[in-house]
């Protein structure tokens, strides 16, 4: 029995053995396949073909923005560009700009395992984000490292210096008494539920004793609901502005360590703007200075450490991913085996450059037909680039910013500027108000332009866009600009052309759904980040109702060369 127990038991251990073997087997095979199918010196293949160009692509982009920065703004002064641009703007653009140049045809190689279909964007957000960051904190770390601190004896030795940004003097008294204070108010939306922001910035210059038209500059900033009750936000309001008021009483100048002269910013405009409500006269341009408390060399060190932190980081970072990635099998050079095969016609590669120039001429060949939409297009970029070398911010302008480069008011009517109706229909608050207004635009006049005409659009655009600031800046004392109203008004005469039946019953489905689906998403969210502001929604309300009327005038008295028209177009 003991002899017979014993034989299942190594029988039982030795099926065990042989279970694991094949398991063991199978997992040898597996990795020999793995290993057979990987390229031998694909590291160094990922190394050389990607990891390396983008290394020394992005030590040339900061040492050449940086240079190019200290040259042309730092040393020259020569571009009137605000620092924001050259501190955060350009610096981000620059990034994208360059990794989708330059290296999206490098990154193409590379597949992640673990995601194939979206490897492409994780290197493109990789790579931007680890050149951006210590781009932005090398401007950071250049717009101080490239000045030095002047001692001078009074504040009006600052005039000989006008390169310069940071001072140092000795007793500075400013006089408090004759203060003055200027309350800017901005509503921005943002968030994914449309959230509605009051920003509030309380400005407060105060003239120096013994000084020609130099200023002490403070300023408070604070943020509230603004779809919060009024009486609420009445009540913040007057809190925030009495704190302030008591912060800048307060303010002891002996802890002040040097000041910094505000260069072409958003601040300074505001400064400046204060300044001009004052009544004192000055043949010399005004001087705003903005204590620091700060010691300087802490400052440079610690953005020194941080932009070269970020910077092996970044790379560290990039360097592992693109080491965990693994190379697409259609395009391994050299390491695949040659077969003879039949000669096929090279394929060329895509040269970014030239797609874009032929992306451009494909655009212009295929508005041959619409070139009365193209024409508004590119009149509103270029307006668009004209006010912002003007001084408006391209991101979130001020109201006094737009109104000041053509935006309409009650007051410029009054005024007598009636030529800003016109002008303030291509003024544009801002990169996103343009996009949005070109992107509607766009969508309006691909195929109403083909019905009506590219005069008769043109005509009707103009119509829609003067009447609609009109009412805008007369009844609802609202500061009017860009071609919303305008294009409100052209979607009510294409809701007018769908229901008298001037397309096609394809079209009239397409065209239809979508001018309804713009205006649902336009009109919501409107509703939903303006809830305090419901005038908005009756203008824009008023002006569509006004472009059906018109639309159903339009077809009542040339219906028959609209016919013609839209079947000329197959539409």
């Amino acid at each position: 029995m003991d002899d017979n127990n014993k034989q299942s038991q190594y029988r039982y251990k030795n099926k065990n053995r042989s279970r694991v073997g094949k398991q063991e087997r199978r997992k040898l095979a597996k990795r020999k396949e793995q290993k057979a199918k990987r390229p031998k010196g694909s590291i160094k293949l990922k190394l050389k073909q990607v990891f390396l160009p983008y290394l020394g692509l992005s030590i040339l982009t900061i040492l050449l923005f940086g240079a190019l920065r200290w040259l042309l703004d730092i040393y020259l002064d020569v571009l009137p560009l605000k620092e924001g641009y050259w501190d955060f703007i350009i610096p981000c653009l620059l990034s994208v700009l360059v990794i989708t140049i330059w290296m999206w045809p490098r990154y193409e190689l590379l597949t992640l395992t673990s995601d194939k279909r979206s490897s492409s964007s994780c290197f493109f957000v990789a790579m931007v984000l680890a050149l951006a960051i210590p781009l932005l904190i090398s401007q950071n770390y250049l717009s101080k490292a490239a000045y030095e601190i002047i001692e001078v004896d009074s504040l009006n030795d600052i005039r000989h210096y006008p390169k310069q940004k940071y001072f140092k003097v000795g007793n500075v008294e400013p006089v408090k008494s004759e203060r003055v204070s200027y309350i800017e108010t901005q509503v921005v939306v943002n968030g994914r539920y449309f959230e509605s922001t009051l920003h509030i910035d309380y400005y407060i210059v105060t003239p120096f004793t013994a000084a020609d038209n130099i200023w002490l500059g403070s300023s408070y900033h604070t943020k509230y609901d603004n779809r919060a009750d009024q009486n609420i936000k009445d009540r913040q309001y007057s809190a925030f502005i009495n704190d302030s008021s008591y912060r800048y009483a307060a303010a002891d100048l002996s802890n002040i360590r040097y000041f910094r002269k505000l260069k072409s910013s958003n601040d300074r405009s505001a400064y400046l703007y204060t300044i001009s409500k004052t009544n004192k006269q000055s043949n010399l341009p005004p001087l705003v200075l903005v204590p620091e408390s700060e010691i300087f060399v802490d400052s440079l060190d610690r953005d020194f450490v941080w932009g070269f932190g970020s910077f092996f980081i970044g790379m560290g970072l990039c360097f592992l991913l693109i080491l965990a990635a693994d190379i697409d099998n259609q395009e391994k050079k050299g390491t695949r085996k040659r077969t003879p095969i039949k000669k096929q016609k090279p394929v060329k590669k895509r040269a970014p450059v030239s797609d874009v120039s032929k992306s451009l001429v494909t655009l212009f060949r295929s508005n041959k037909k619409r070139p009365a939409t193209l024409v508004l297009i590119l009149t509103c970029i270029g307006a668009f680039i004209l006010t912002v070398f003007m001084g408006m911010d391209i991101i979130n302008p001020l109201s006094r910013q737009v109104n000041s480069v053509g935006g309409l008011t009650m007051d410029a009517l009054q005024a007598g500027q009636y030529w800003q109706v016109v002008i303030s229909l291509f003024v544009h608050a801002g990169i996103i108000h343009l996009v949005m207004s070109l992107a509607m635009l766009f969508s309006v006049g691909y195929i109403l332009e083909k019905v009506l005409g590219p005069a008769r659009f043109m005509i009707t655009f103009f119509i829609c866009g003067i009447f609609s600031n009109i009412l805008g800046a007369l009844y609802y004392d609202m500061d009017m600009a860009g071609a919303w109203g305008a294009i409100l008004g052209m979607f009510g005469i294409a809701i007018t052309l769908v229901i008298y039946k001037i397309f096609n019953k394809k079209y009239r489905e397409i065209y239809g759904a979508t001018v309804a689906v713009i205006l649902t998403i336009l009109l919501s969210s409107m509703f939903v980040a303006f809830i305090n502001t419901l005038s908005y929604m009756v203008y824009y309300l008023l002006t569509l109702c006004v472009g059906m009327i018109f639309g159903v005038v339009i077809v009542m008295t040339q219906k028959q060369s609209l016919l013609r028209n839209a079947r000329r177009h197959n539409i």
